[in-house]
């Protein structure tokens, strides 16, 4: 118990210390030390460089050499650096003239239309912290749903970070329901789609890169009760330390979709973005967690057979047409 306090005590300086000197950095400087913190973590982080190559050979291996996926999967790490640092740097946006580090488009599309709020959808893809950050700052606060911490100290610092703009952070402790309530309370709510789920959990099961992922179903079984629309925002990291920040158009759900469908077509419109710049996403995660009995498709080494797995399969609705791989 005292080492994990020391542990804790120990992480939560490291994070201060970062908050404090990060935004006195350029935003080129930012850059820079991004790509050299991400390519050294990379090299050293043996079972992290395991995990990336394994997801990118089962998902890209059809279309991407070796050398291509070493390229992708070490350029994800810097990526990921990135977004981290960029999160430290954030308070910096709310000076004067900060805005300009951050383009955006499309927020409109937040805006409440027919009496209908709107679900937020991101995936982690480079540049999201900035994404809820950025959109707060131009008067579109509401709930962003993300995921605690194992130490609590870093909560409290993080959170401090990510609602530098107004944004308000809510964890996973009751959060169908305060979404729920937000969403009715005509409150717009942003969460992430694209991290694995237990089955037991609030899940379901979608196409992925050809295989099968337990994913999260909170923003479909919110679309469905509530009418809420489902709206993607997806972030690009520019060279010169900008971040260009997209709204799209609400996806088209179409009438009497099942939740298992909704989320699939929430799923497919962000896998098209991952695939043309594969690099941007985080491909350090465990995304296949579980597989299919007898599955043919090559899953990564660490995806394993749950029979949990198999009986929300199951469980699913048969396919009614309304959606297509």
């Amino acid at each position: 118990m005292q080492w994990k306090q020391f542990r804790y005590r120990l992480e939560w300086l490291v994070v201060k210390t970062l908050m404090f000197f990060i935004p006195l950095l350029t935003r080129r400087g930012c850059v820079r030390l991004a790509k050299v913190a991400g390519a050294l973590v990379f090299a050293l982080d043996k079972s992290g460089r395991k995990v990336t190559l394994a997801n990118i050979e089962a998902a890209l291996g059809d279309q991407y050499s070796t050398e291509e996926q070493l390229r992708i999967a070490r350029g994800s790490y810097q990526s990921m650096a990135r977004t981290l640092l960029d999160l430290f740097w954030a308070p910096r946006l709310t000076r004067p003239g900060g805005e300009k580090y951050a383009e955006i488009s499309g927020l409109h599309h937040f805006d409440v239309q027919d009496g209908r709020p709107c679900v937020g959808l991101s995936a982690h893809h480079a540049g999201v912290e900035w994404a809820s950050i950025v959109t707060a700052l131009h008067g579109y606060k509401g709930f962003t749903l993300t995921q605690a911490f194992k130490n609590p100290l870093l909560d409290k610092l993080f959170t401090s970070l990510r609602t530098c703009t107004g944004q308000a952070i809510i964890t996973q402790d009751f959060s169908m329901l305060r979404m729920f309530r937000s969403l009715k309370d005509g409150r717009g709510v942003g969460m992430l789609i694209d991290l694995n789920l237990p089955p037991s959990k609030v899940a379901t099961i979608i196409d992925t890169f050809g295989m099968k992922m337990c994913a999260t179903a909170l923003h479909a079984i919110l679309a469905r009760r509530t009418g809420a629309r489902l709206v993607p925002m997806t972030s690009e990291l520019l060279p010169d330390g900008r971040c260009r920040i997209t709204v799209h158009p609400p996806l088209e759900i179409p009438e009497g979709a099942s939740v298992q469908e909704t989320a699939q077509i929430a799923w497919n419109f962000l896998e098209a973005l991952i695939r043309a710049k594969p690099e941007n996403w985080m491909w350090m995660y465990k995304h296949w967690r579980y597989k299919p009995k007898g599955a043919t498709h090559r899953y990564p080494y660490y995806a394993h057979e749950s029979g949990r797995f198999e009986k929300l399969s199951k469980a699913l609705p048969e396919e009614s047409g309304a959606v297509r791989r």
